[in-house]
Formats: structure tokens, sequence, C-alpha cells
């Protein structure tokens, strides 16, 4: 067997054991029993974080070995994600094909890099006044975990100051200096796998999902992750690593509905594919995600 042949074989091993931390998912959340359920999502996200790692070439304890958080990170004008450290990865490959260069580098100067998606319109508005003012105001706003008197005061238009502005509605964002951290390139990275997600070639012409509701569930996602990794909790890397299983789950079930799809028109033996393919992924999104933060704790406990 030469090399094309075995790493043929490789990708379908790989396709096959991400079909089944899908299903294993997806058992997980319609079981009625709390134990089974939660073994069930452990033994998803070990298949996914552990066994993949490795079918896919990728050292299962090489995040174990990062250095610890420091409380004074350097400084950097901007960060790019390591995207060439899981080649098998499914997230990766989305991210690849359909991020843009100039999106997967962020910026200081694009600060912030997002908004509680829940803020009410009156509080957001004056956010995005002060997102695009010309001074670059969130240069000077305070990290996450900084302690801030004035958070939760009333903003009054033309009284408050902007550098006032985000102190009140500090923590209604999150900026790039908040993820100068190995816990934030974690968070960054569920942020633009959601991104790749999102402008998918199925995603965005097919007709397959809700794609509002998949947009809100990513939203959510988003500034899930984002705010673990501002926060640089005691828990925060396992916590991200289940989030960042949690995202390649789906993203290997919508790489193959994305490649089907791509096919359509040129390959019409594609069909079943196709509806398969559908099935995976209207069978991940059933109850996806699953509360990842909360399997965590639980499994803390336990």
């Amino acid at each position: 067997m030469n090399k094309q042949e075995i790493d043929a074989r490789i990708d379908e091993l790989s396709r096959g054991l991400r079909r089944l931390a899908a299903g294993l998912l997806d058992a997980a959340a319609d079981h009625p029993d709390a134990v089974r359920a939660r073994e069930l999502s452990v033994a998803a996200r070990v298949l996914t974080n552990d066994v993949l790692a490795r079918v896919d070439g990728e050292a299962g304890t090489a995040r174990l070995s990062e250095p610890e958080v420091q409380d004074a990170p350097p400084q950097a004008k901007s960060t790019t994600v390591n995207t060439t450290a899981r080649p098998g990865s499914a997230r990766e490959e989305l991210v690849g094909r359909y991020l843009p260069d100039y999106e997967r580098q962020l910026h200081e100067d694009d600060d912030p890099v997002m908004m509680d998606p829940d803020l009410p319109y009156e509080r957001w508005i004056h956010l995005h006044r002060a997102e695009f003012a010309r001074r670059k105001p969130f240069k000077d706003a305070p990290l996450w975990n900084d302690t801030v008197p004035s958070r939760g005061k009333a903003v009054v238009r033309g009284v408050t100051s902007k550098a006032e502005v985000l102190r009140r509605l500090h923590h209604s964002y999150v900026t790039l200096r908040d993820l100068k951290s190995p816990d934030g390139e974690l968070a960054i990275e569920v942020y633009q796998g959601c991104q790749a997600i999102d402008n998918s070639s199925v995603i965005r012409d097919g007709d397959f999902v809700n794609r509002s509701d998949l947009r809100r569930k990513l939203r959510d996602l988003q500034w899930q992750a984002l705010v673990i990794g501002a926060g640089r909790g005691e828990h925060a890397r396992a916590e991200l690593l289940t989030l960042l299983g949690q995202l390649d789950v789906l993203a290997s079930a919508l790489l193959e509905l994305d490649a089907a799809f791509r096919q359509r028109t040129s390959d019409p033996s594609v069909g079943p594919k196709l509806a398969g393919a559908v099935h995976g992924v209207k069978a991940v999104l059933h109850h996806w995600p699953p509360n990842p933060a909360g399997a965590f704790a639980e499994s803390e406990q336990h």
C-alpha cells in the first residue's frame, strides 16, 4: 500500500470517527439519564480532543506544556492564530477556505473584537459610536479583569466622555489586549472557526439549515469563548478546549456537506452523499451546542 492509499484510509477513518463523535453528542442530548448523558458527552470530547488529534497528527499533550499566563502579557500590535498545528482539522480547513487572510489577523485598531450580543440597543449604541471614533478609544479601555467602580452606571450622550463610556460599559465588549495570552489564542480559534462556518458555501448559498438560528448559536459560542479567554480563569483552558471540541464536531459534519454541495453540479452521482451529509449536519445541530461549561463543571465534581 503506497503513501497516497494510506493517507486516503486515514482520511476515511478520521471522517468516520467524527461522525461517531457527532452521534455520541446527539445521544447525550437525548438521553433521559443525566449521568449516562454526561458519560456520552465526555466520551465525545475525549474522542474529539484526544483520539482524533492523534489520527490527524496532533500531539495530544501539546497544549498542556504551554507556559502559564502571566499577569502582564507582552504587548503586540496584532495576533495571528497558528492554523498549521492541526493540518487534518475540519475546522482549520474551513478557516483556510472561507476566512480571508486579513480576517485571520486581528489588529488592535479593529477593537473591540466583539460586543456582547445581548446588550440592549440603548447601551450598544454608545459602544458603537465609540468603536468608530477617530482616536481609537479602545486602546485605553480597561482590561477584562480590571476593577472598574463606575461599571454599570448610565451613559448620557454628549455628557459622558468616551473613556468613561468604556468604563461604564466594561464587560460589554472584549478587546484584543484582553486576549494576549495562550487562553486568548484558543478563544480566537473558536471565534474564527465560527466565522468560517458562517461564511461557508453551503451555509451561505444552500438551504439545508436555518441560517439565522445557526448564526445565533455561533454568535453566542463566540462570545462565550471570548469571555472565557479574556477572564483567564483557573479552568479557562479546559473550557476552551471543550468549546473547540464541540465546534470541531460541527465543522467535521459541515465540511463533508460543503464538499458534496460544491460538487453537486459537476457530479450528479453525489446526490446520495449530499443527502447523507445533510442528515449528519441536522443530527449534530439538533442539540448543538450542548452546555460545555456545564459539562466541564460536572466532570470536575465526579
